[in-house]
Parts: structure tokens; C-alpha cells; sequence
């Protein structure tokens, strides 16, 4: 236990796999299979509130181990959000890419004050599939976005189905308003508009129907 929590904290967990990507499909909304870490085995990753609090279950035999993108932090974004109040973690995976493996969208940013933004985001980057099991990667490219107001949640898509991900991101606009900006693919990184796609209320933006389906369901393959 104290060695797989070192792990967890300094980011240097077991290395991926060599394995060819696998498909990779839905099960439902908020349930996506893959082979995050190039294992040969398919791997569930789990949203359930569709906000971006996912976390991946490994599966190992019969040994099932949880991880979530909070753990994706390395040694030093972890110390840096230890000073600060009402700091989250919101990731999501999609293969922006479009290599065949799995990838995690990670954002580490500071809630509103009441309805006044503040401008800290820690974290704001790409790691590039196939994972470690810490979700870690060796191939890491920076999102690059115009604001640094809180990541209220995230999702990635793929509405033009070119095997690409779009990534959604669900941003404080201040006033109690969530604005939606969508990222790309761009040279070693993501890049994410500078307008704003859509606006809504914080309670109303969770249900828009966007998300993991767009890779095609589990029972369809």
C-alpha cells in the first residue's frame, strides 16, 4: 500500500504496454472501454456525473484496481494547489490524436468566488495515450485556452466521427454563467477557441447531451 501510494504522489507508476490499440466504444453515457495502458485488456473509465471527476478501472484478472484523474497530477501541480482553497480536478479521455489510443484532458483550477472568476488554473494539459497506470504519460502537450476561470467539467466527443476528439470544456464565465468552448488537435497540443460556443446556467449545464456515445456503443461492435 505505501509503495502504490508513493507512486500515486511522485507520478512514476508502471510503465504502459506495447499492445496495438484496441477498439475503443460506450457503454451508456458515462461508462467508456478501452485499453488505456496498451495491456491487452479492456479497462473501464467511469463519469458518472458527466462533470469530469472520472477515474479508470484496471482490470487485472480478477484484481481490479481504481484510478482517478486527481492522481494524474504530478509531484509539483499537487504541491502547488496545497496553498490554495476550493481547488478540483476535472479530466476526461478521448483520443484527440487520433492514434488508436486513449487519452487524458486534465485541468486542475480554483473555484469562483461567489460570482466573481478567479484566474488560477494549475494545470491545463494533454497526456497522450497509451497511459501509465498512474495515468501518467512520457508524451504530455499543453491545452492551450484564452481564460483561466474554473473548469466547471469536461467532455470529450467526437461528433464528425473522424476518429478524432473534440475536447468540451464547461468554463466559469462569472455571474453564475458556464460558458462552452470546444478544443482540437493542434501541432503537440490542444488548442480551444477563444469563442465561446454556448452559454448556461451553472445547474443547466450538465444536461446537455454530449459525451462518450459519440464513439459508438459496446453492443454495437
Amino acid at each position: 500500500m505505501i509503495a502504490g501510494g508513493l507512486w500515486l504522489l511522485l507520478g512514476t507508476g508502471p510503465k504502459p504496454g506495447d499492445h496495438a490499440p484496441m477498439a475503443i466504444c460506450a457503454v451508456g453515457s458515462n461508462i467508456l472501454r478501452a485499453d488505456v495502458d496498451a495491456d491487452g485488456q479492456l479497462d473501464e473509465i467511469h463519469d458518472q456525473g458527466g462533470d469530469g471527476t472520472s477515474s479508470v478501472v484496471f482490470q487485472r484478472d480478477d484484481h481490479r484496481t481504481t484510478v482517478s484523474v486527481g492522481d494524474a497530477r504530478g509531484f509539483w501541480q499537487k504541491l502547488r494547489g496545497v496553498p490554495e482553497e476550493d481547488m478540483e480536478t476535472r479530466g476526461t479521455f478521448g483520443d484527440f490524436d487520433g492514434d488508436g489510443y486513449l487519452d487524458l484532458a486534465l485541468f486542475y483550477s480554483q473555484r469562483d468566488e461567489g460570482d466573481a472568476p478567479r484566474d488560477n488554473m494549475v494545470v491545463h494539459e494533454v497526456h497522450y495515450g497509451p497511459l501509465a497506470r498512474d495515468l501518467s504519460s512520457d508524451r504530455t502537450g499543453t491545452i492551450r485556452m484564452k481564460h483561466s476561470t474554473f473548469v466547471y467539467g469536461v467532455r470529450a466527443t467526437d461528433t464528425n466521427h473522424d476518429g478524432r476528439a473534440e475536447l468540451q470544456v464547461f468554463q466559469s464565465g462569472g455571474d453564475g454563467a458556464v460558458s462552452r468552448y470546444i478544443g482540437r488537435q493542434d501541432g503537440g497540443g490542444v488548442s480551444v477557441s477563444h469563442e465561446e460556443t454556448d452559454f448556461y446556467g451553472v445547474a443547466d449545464w450538465p444536461e446537455l447531451k454530449l459525451g462518450w456515445l459519440d464513439f459508438g456503443a459496446c453492443a454495437d461492435r
